[in-house]
């Protein structure tokens, strides 16, 4: 026990156990105890803990300094590994997250997409556009569009139909255009 007639033996030994090499060495053992990386350095903060609640009672009479802390750091990883056992969630390493915004090529290609998609419905004939516009833009229902428009509803989807091969027949033209402009062979 560190007590007055042990001050200076518990003051060497508290020099020697808190030093950044034990640091260190208390990571590779908790390493070479089979605790994931990314979970050294919580476990490391318990061993830590530990070791500063129990120093009152560390007696440099018994044995050095860094074999009491690797009991600690012993004691504190198998408790680590037993309640990792009932543990629900799965533990995984570190995951990068990939930033969910755009960056700028992409958005000027998006950009560059929408403007040529709303370039090609303007193109469409004005009655195939209506039906395009107002239902899948806008979304108002085929049998409200053939209400206001006094026609039947099978004429709408007909037209409807027709405005969708038009629309991908005008972007495919474009699409044809924009790569011989480029000089781009297929």
């Amino acid at each position: 026990m560190c007590g007055p007639s042990n001050e200076d033996e518990c003051a060497a030994a508290h020099a020697r156990l808190f030093s950044p090499t034990l640091v260190r060495a208390v990571l590779r053992w908790l390493g070479r105890l089979g605790v994931p990386l990314c979970h050294r350095g919580d476990v490391a903060g318990q061993v830590w803990l530990d070791a500063w609640e129990s120093w009152p009672r560390f007696d440099p009479k018994r044995g050095r300094p860094e074999r009491w802390l690797n009991a600690i750091t012993v004691h504190v990883a198998s408790h680590y590994h037993e309640r990792a056992q009932h543990r629900r969630e799965e533990l995984v390493d570190l995951i990068e997250a990939l930033d969910p915004a755009p960056d700028a090529a992409d958005v000027m290609e998006c950009d560059n997409i929408r403007t040529s998609t709303i370039d090609a419905v303007n193109e469409l004939d004005p009655e195939l556009r209506f039906v395009l516009v107002a239902h899948d833009l806008n979304g108002v229902s085929m049998a409200k569009i053939a209400e206001d428009a006094g026609l039947p509803l099978s004429t709408l989807y007909k037209r409807r139909a027709k405005a969708i091969d038009a629309l991908r027949d005008a972007i495919r033209l474009r699409e044809a255009r924009e790569i011989s402009a480029y000089g781009v062979t297929l």
